[in-house]
């Protein structure tokens, strides 16, 4: 599923302050120091309707996962700073709020803060004392460690495919003419092909593609067996 040009284009602005005002929480901002000496990834989230900003690659991969949840309706990057120690504060990696009302907390941990045993299980370094700061801060935190996000790459990988034709979907103006088409199709077929919807539906392919990439993100459609960059694409009704 490949972007066109215009699925890759976002003018969409909607600040953070915004669009967090009936949240709990709104991102820390990045300190200068900081946006200089990290590595800086800035998007347009659909779910979110607003640009999420985050530093390393780690971030990013676990970002994009949230915003492909479907049973998700909000998450925020640095929601909050938790005191590990006495002089030392870490950021939250992310909140997040489900459809259900369901909050979690996640930390992401770099690989430098596991530790391998020898048969090759990962062990988080200073567990306790996450857990411990957690706690005084009456936070339940999900670790999630670098070596899952790796394991995890393929789906990131497919995140970031669809991405920009989610953008697309948001502003396209036949978006719902389109959706009901496909759901009309999909009653009568278990599943079908990017390729079989083309030839059936009298519309742009790109303006289809964005349709599909955007059912998938709001959880309606489920892709099959996809792997980034393959031309072949197949969907499916997704089911609780």
């Amino acid at each position: 599923m490949t972007a066109g040009t215009a699925a890759t284009r976002v003018n969409t602005e909607t600040s953070a302050d915004s669009s967090c005002a009936k949240l709990p929480y709104a991102p820390r901002k990045l300190s200068r120091a900081e946006r200089n000496r990290r590595e800086l990834f800035v998007y347009h989230s659909p779910r979110n309707d607003r640009i999420v900003t985050v530093s390393e690659i780690l971030l990013l991969a676990l970002a994009l996962k949230l915003e492909f949840d479907s049973k998700l309706v909000a998450y925020v990057e640095r929601p909050r700073r938790i005191a590990l120690k006495p002089h030392q504060e870490i950021d939250v990696s992310f909140w997040t709020r489900s459809r259900s009302g369901e909050e979690r907390y996640y930390l992401a941990i770099p690989a430098s803060g596991t530790v391998r045993s020898t048969c090759g299980s990962a062990s988080i370094r200073d567990r306790e004392l996450l857990d411990e700061a957690a706690t005084r801060h009456g936070l339940t935190l999900t670790c999630v460690t670098e070596a899952e996000m790796v394991s995890a790459l393929a789906d990131c990988r497919v995140a970031f495919e669809l991405l920009p034709h989610v953008w697309a979907y948001k502003r396209l103006i036949v978006r719902s003419s389109i959706r009901a088409q496909i759901q009309a199709l999909l009653a009568t077929t278990p599943r079908t092909t990017l390729v079989q919807l083309f030839k059936q539906l009298e519309f742009q392919p790109d303006a289809i593609r964005a349709v599909v990439a955007g059912m998938i993100h709001e959880g309606t459609l489920r892709l099959v067996d996809y792997v980034a960059g393959n031309g072949t694409v197949t969907v499916e009704v997704a089911h609780a």
